[in-house]
């Protein structure tokens, strides 16, 4: 089995120093912008640069995460960011955003892109869409079990590295707009505010039938599954915990080093140490294992209950005892009327020749011998160093200050540690980025969403409506009844191949875009579109849904270099907050697609429905919607001005007689006519109106 790489999370300097010292191969850590987790210490660019030149004297590499999405206006500052992370050494930047990414990529090319598991990869197909965009290593999704992260490994060329402990998010990552919506924090901006966390009651037709932490899952703690992820060929196992403590670090870090070294079964006492340093009421390895449901939840508490009990060598760790040396070999010669002369070489071919300052004499009283000498030499405790093997030559009868020795002794550290700190010279491009021309489109043209063939009826029989996305069944239904209506097969929002029945298709992720080839035509919201730049990239498609993450401004911005790519943005409907593939109903002991209507129910009294997706696949997947729609038809005057090329109705949970009114106002909305808002408090502008930080 190939060596599978230590990955640990460094909030701060005293987290890497830890996670060095407790046996991590490389460490990940944010810069001072752009990265998902804003909470942390991270790190300022001349920290950054003594944080990597820290892990490389070690042999540790180092990952900068720049790792969210980038608004149009802020793409010369991300551009700086990546420049500077490049200058400080790092081995590789982990990036989310693919527009910043390709320009990454032609900027600097001495480095490796690492796709963030922002990114949703949740297929082969998606991996390789990435590999040939440049990326040398793909961060799975969390969600996937064993059979499918060695379906991708195996046909990967790409490294693929996997989450094995800690926190996991509820949506599938990259794909909740939970905290977004419902406070204006992104978690697609290194914000989330966790509302998941918070106590929810399941409805079912209204009535409350269970009252819970609905939406908290455990932590994941996949330690005794290292010999399986090392069978299928795991590059890289990553350890969340940026937010974490260096105790933390320092003891799960250690604790996985010392079963990946030694394989044997893991003993209760490590795992009580896992379970106090940080826990959730216990650890789950449910998505790996396929068995999702109740036992991945902590419903009863959401927070920590382990108390944060360390073990004493976790401590020392953290408080910065080395425990980690690099070996090294040691040859010195000491000749009468001569300095010490020293050589020093590392086994990874670096070498250093130092001497000292004081010529041999004679001795008077005690001469120094060669195992003297060695001794003094092979001090090394509290440097970076052990040494392996050591060949001293020492005339007969001569000797000179033990200080000239120590004095030595601390030289050649010195310069061995500089050698290996050092960074190697790279190359870096003088590229700017490429915009577009601004959109100029002729007028604003409506498309629809449905999920059900009732809805893509009344849609079709009130007219004004250009394009209708819907899934593969109803599409089919749909597309002997539709006239000069484009019907576009709306694809599985989280990527499994299908058969479309239409000309076109819209696609929710890279991997559907490589796999549908010229049917990929159109791009929903899923792909996160966040500047021009990601536009450009997915510029093969006739058109791209905006996210909805961004306001009218941030709309403005794209359109103004967005040239020939059509966009358009979601205009009135419940908007989709997660995907999940643990139903939280499900894990409350109730089913959806058994009958009956649920919802989540907060604190406030706002009612969140609950979708089943992808039941008939055989892969069921739950859909939280937002308590209220969103409905712009009465600011239409001002969304023309964005100089969108479409306005997009997404219909969920409305019957047909609600399509066919909905669908009339925002028709006489966009010829022009004046419309009036609903009562308020009964709907919402998304963010429309403030966007997100």
């Amino acid at each position: 089995m190939k060596r599978m790489e230590l990955l640990s999370p460094a909030g701060g300097m005293a987290q890497l120093k830890t996670a060095v010292q407790s046996g991590a191969d490389a460490v990940y850590l944010g810069a001072p912008s752009f990265s998902a987790r804003a909470g942390a210490g991270n790190f300022e660019y001349d920290e950054l640069a003594e944080a990597v030149r820290y892990c490389h004297i070690y042999g540790v590499k180092v990952h900068c995460a720049l790792n969210t999405l980038i608004k149009e206006s802020e793409l010369a500052a991300a551009i700086d960011a990546a420049k500077n992370i490049y200058r400080c050494g790092a081995d590789a930047i982990i990036v989310q955003d693919i527009g910043l990414a390709a320009h990454i990529r032609r900027l600097l090319p001495d480095i490796e892109l690492h796709a963030s598991t922002q990114m949703t990869v949740t297929s082969l197909e998606g991996v390789r869409y990435l590999e040939e965009h440049g990326f040398s290593r793909v961060v799975l999704a969390r969600e996937l079990s064993m059979r499918e992260i060695e379906e991708i490994v195996r046909g990967a060329k790409a490294e693929i590295e996997v989450f094995v402990h800690g926190a996991i998010c509820m949506s599938y990552s990259g794909q909740c707009l939970m905290s977004s919506i419902l406070g204006g924090r992104s978690g697609n901006r290194g914000r989330c505010a966790q509302p998941c966390r918070l106590k929810y009651e399941l409805q079912r037709d209204g009535v409350s039938v269970a009252g819970a932490y609905a939406l908290s899952p455990k932590d994941m703690a996949l330690i005794k599954h290292l010999d399986e992820l090392g069978r299928i060929g795991v590059a890289s196992l990553k350890i969340e915990g940026r937010l974490k403590s260096a105790e933390y670090v320092s003891a799960v870090t250690g604790i996985y080093r010392k079963y990946l070294d030694i394989a044997y079964a893991v003993t209760d006492a490590d795992m009580t140490e896992l379970k106090n340093a940080f826990s959730r009421s216990g650890f789950t390895d449910g998505y790996f294992t396929g068995r999702t449901g109740r036992n991945m939840m902590a419903h009863d508490n959401p927070a920590n209950n382990s108390g944060s009990v360390y073990t004493a060598a976790a401590k020392e760790r953290a408080a910065g005892r080395i425990t980690r040396q690099i070996p090294v070999n040691i040859f010195a010669s000491l000749a009468r009327d001569d300095v010490l002369r020293v050589t020093v070489y590392d086994n990874d071919g670096n070498c250093v020749n130092t001497e000292g300052r004081v010529r041999a004499e004679s001795a008077v009283n005690k001469p120094l011998t060669p195992e003297r000498l060695c001794a003094r030499l092979c001090k090394l405790g509290g440097t970076a160093f052990r040494a392996e093997d050591i060949n001293v030559e020492v005339d007969e009868g001569i000797t000179i200050p033990v200080k000239d020795i120590n004095d030595a002794r601390r030289r050649f550290c010195a310069e061995l540690e500089e050698l290996r700190g050092r960074n190697k010279p790279r190359v870096e491009n003088n590229i700017k980025p490429e915009f577009g021309s601004g959109a100029n489109p002729d007028r604003l043209y409506l498309t629809a969403e449905v999920a059900n063939a009732e809805q893509g009826y009344a849609v079709l029989k009130e007219g004004g409506i250009k394009r209708i996305y819907a899934p593969q069944p109803v599409a089919a239904e749909l597309l002997y009844h539709a006239g000069d209506v484009e019907i576009v097969t709306k694809t599985a929002e989280i990527f499994r191949p299908e058969q479309p029945c239409t000309e076109t298709v819209s696609v929710s992720s890279p991997a559907a875009l490589r796999y549908y080839g010229g049917k990929a035509a159109y791009g929903d919201f899923r792909l996160n579109v966040y500047n021009s730049l990601t536009a450009a990239e997915f510029g093969d498609l006739k058109c791209v849904t905006l996210s909805p993450e961004l306001n009218m401004r941030e709309i403005a911005d794209i359109t103004a270099h967005a040239g020939k790519t059509e966009t358009e943005i979601i205009g009135y409907g419940y908007l989709p907050l997660m995907i999940m593939r643990n139903c939280p109903a499900r894990a409350l002991g109730f089913c959806g697609a058994k009958g009956g209507s649920y919802s989540l129910k907060d604190r406030k009294g706002m009612e969140f429905r609950l979708i089943c997706a992808d039941v008939k696949s055989g892969d069921c997947k739950a859909v939280l919607l937002n308590s209220k729609p969103v409905f712009t038809a009465d600011i239409m005057e001002s969304i023309a001005k964005l100089k969108i090329n479409y306005v997009r109705l997404n219909f969920t949970v409305e019957n047909s007689r609600q399509c066919g009114k909905i669908v009339s106002v925002y028709k006489a909305a966009v010829s022009g006519e004046r419309v009036r808002a609903p009562e308020e408090n009964t709907f919402t502008r998304g963010h429309l109106k403030r966007g997100v930080i």
